[in-house]
């Protein structure tokens, strides 16, 4: 048995459960988001494992759903539901929210991905450890972005509905079907480019930077630009918002500690600086989050910004 696993199994579980008993005592729908998240998670490795079976699991795992450890499904909802709540208490530009989420997200895959792999979580197929980004396909990263963007989306469209139609938050468990969708309909035009050049997949990082300069730039005029609006105070609970951060940190920390402890920072200095950048920005982050909070009611210009009710009314609809 593997105990290092085994600690990580348990120790996301019970964060896992904090966080969904969190969620439901400030609603219904934040819950149902969490789950349909960890729903979505399952699908996305199990799918990805059928289909383009890029990448398989360490059989060290000890509660497995197929080829799928539980704990992964369970994380990358802690992931994207924590990045959701984030991006919610900055009040952003509602339609450009989904960009902030997957830039939110892809700063941690950026750090882990690398090192999780040398521990042996799980291995890629055919892929040397100098390929791609130190051992992990370009075309991961990609499909990361858009990942988080699909959910996100989808998931923001259905709350506008829900606030004036309750039943419809039991939709939310279906938006991992659509969600789905949407990453095979973007992994097309990775794959033409890469067709096109005679680039293989896993070495074209170029293409995933000039996607995450896209993303980051769309993600900056949703926080800085215009149209922003008020914290989402259901979404945005007291206890959810650091908790949110806490798991950012708990996944920073862990593969920090891991990366210095196995040596890894010495024979990749780069990945070193990565991950440690990464890791400190988290708090001036949660700082900017915090004194948005505290302004919460008012734009930029000092304006009186539009409430929830006001944007879910007819007359903005």
């Amino acid at each position: 048995m593997n105990w290092l696993f085994l600690f990580l199994e348990i120790n996301a579980t019970l964060l896992f459960i904090a966080v969904a008993a969190v969620a439901l005592r400030h609603g219904r729908l934040p819950f149902l988001e969490l789950i349909s998240a960890a729903l979505f998670g399952l699908l996305l490795e199990e799918g990805d494992q059928l289909i383009f079976q890029t990448y398989h699991y360490s059989s060290d795992w000890v509660l497995m759903l197929d080829r799928a450890p539980l704990i992964i499904g369970l994380t990358w909802a802690l992931l994207i539901a924590g990045a959701m709540r984030i991006t919610d208490a900055m009040g952003v530009n509602r339609r450009l929210a989904p960009f902030v989420d997957s830039v939110l997200v892809i700063a941690l895959d950026l750090t882990f991905d690398a090192i999780a792999i040398r521990i042996g979580m799980w291995t890629w197929t055919g892929i040397g450890p100098t390929v791609g980004w130190f051992g992990v396909p370009a075309g991961n990263f990609y499909t990361w972005l858009f990942i988080t963007l699909g959910f996100s989306a989808i998931t923001r469209l259905l709350r506008d509905h829900t606030a004036r139609r309750r039943w419809m938050e039991w939709l939310q468990l279906l938006v991992p079907i659509p969600a789905f969708v949407f990453i095979i309909a973007s992994i097309v035009p990775f794959a033409w480019v890469m067709v096109l050049t005679g680039v293989r997949p896993e070495e074209g990082l170029w293409m995933f930077a000039v996607a995450l300069a896209v993303f980051v730039a769309f993600a900056a005029r949703a926080v800085f630009g215009p149209n922003r609006v008020p914290a989402d105070g259901q979404m945005t609970a007291i206890v959810a918002l650091p908790l949110a951060f806490f798991t950012r940190l708990s996944i920073h920390g862990f593969f920090l500690l891991a990366l210095l402890v196995l040596g890894i920072g010495v024979q990749y200095p780069v990945l070193l600086v990565v991950s440690v950048s990464l890791f400190i920005l988290e708090f001036p982050l949660a700082r900017f989050v915090h004194g948005r909070l505290n302004g919460a009611g008012r734009l930029s210009d000092g304006s009186l910004a539009p409430t929830t009710a006001d944007l879910a009314s007819p007359s903005q609809a």
